[in-house]
């Protein structure tokens, strides 16, 4: 039996009043879901292991079938390898988010106000000694590559899109005993458009290996993904990768053409992957509203396209990885769903 399975990054969180107490998921109107539920099984299940913060690299490894202790602590690594960038095991990666700053606090994690075009442009200005490599991935993401050091080791995790209203002197408190990093910091803090940007790296990684997928399950698999993070795991896993052309990591992606991409690996492989990555950001955002919108136009353009074309004996697999509050814009711990058809 073939097996698409989708993962909407983050969809998944409690229940709100105004919704009359449904989660967005619920109350969002998503009449081809509700056939699959009809038709199949909607539970609710947890990803990440006990000891580990819910992100999306504990989670989706995890539901891919990899051992916790084959999980690595941070995904830069993982970043790195999907953008092609070479990584030595004498080294580290680093997430670098260009982030906005208001009254000395977090604004946000993704250089709000600014344009992906004009995020691209201010990478091409940043200073940095020979001790770090700097790399534009796209929009707000960046990666940092040093040499590995006890020092970079032992910095403390503080993801920024936790953090939206801390303090930025707290936040770079821990950062301070590397030298590198605290110049290169001081020496890339812009103002545009009567705003405050400066970057701030996160989330040390090391290079890392994982079991394939065809080890794991027998089974031949391809992904059909925008974000960094997940075409890593595909690269690290030997996941083929469906080529997209306008599909981004959003709300803005093309979900007409993820739809047809699934379709037409499935002609070829036991598994499909399907990733979409915008109901997450769009969490973080703390836009409910937007959150809604989305899961609806998931259901329109791309569940929809799928249900209506997809072979008979296709089991379609529905799932988030973990929970994203629109409220507070972090992760949270907690049950999420997933919706299974009966073939």
């Amino acid at each position: 039996m073939k097996t698409i399975l989708i993962i909407l990054d983050g969809i998944s969180e409690g229940k709100f009043e105004q919704l009359n107490n449904m989660t967005p998921l619920e109350y969002a109107n998503t009449p081809i879901l509700d056939k699959i539920i009809n038709e199949g099984i909607h539970e609710k299940t947890c990803f990440y292991p006990t000891n580990r913060d819910p992100d999306s690299l504990v989670c989706i490894l995890s539901i891919l079938g990899v051992e916790e202790k084959l999980i690595p602590k941070n995904r830069a690594y993982l970043e790195a390898l999907a953008a092609g960038i070479n990584i030595a095991y004498d080294e580290v990666v680093l997430r670098c988010n260009l982030v906005s700053i208001k009254n000395n606090k977090l604004e946000s994690f993704n250089a709000k106000g600014l344009t992906n075009s004009e995020m691209k442009d201010v990478t091409k200005n940043t200073i940095s000694d020979e001790s770090i490599r700097f790399y534009h991935i796209s929009d707000y993401r960046n990666l940092i590559v040093m040499k590995r050091s006890d020092e970079i080791l032992n910095l403390v995790d503080m993801p920024p899109h936790e953090n939206v209203g801390q303090s930025i002197d707290y936040m770079l408190s821990h950062i301070k005993s590397v030298d590198s990093l605290n110049d290169f910091i001081k020496n890339n803090r812009y103002k545009l458009n009567d705003a405050d940007y400066m970057f701030y790296p996160w989330g040390v990684s090391e290079k890392t290996i994982l079991p394939t997928f065809l080890k794991l399950h027998k089974k031949s698999c391809s992904c059909v993904c925008s974000a960094e993070i997940v075409k890593g795991i595909a690269k690290a896993m030997k996941i083929n990768l469906a080529h997209l052309e306008n599909s981004t990591g959003d709300t803005d992606t093309d979900l007409l053409e993820k739809s047809k991409a699934v379709l037409n690996e499935i002609k070829n492989h036991d598994t499909v992957i399907a990733h979409i990555n915008g109901t997450d950001e769009v969490s973080h955002r703390k836009d409910l509203n937007g959150k809604i919108k989305f899961i609806e136009k998931i259901d329109r353009e791309f569940l929809k396209e799928i249900y209506m074309n997809v072979g008979k004996k296709t089991k379609i697999i529905i799932v988030s990885d973990h929970q994203t509050s629109s409220i507070t814009g972090k992760h949270e711990k907690g049950y999420v769903d997933i919706i299974e058809n009966i073939t």
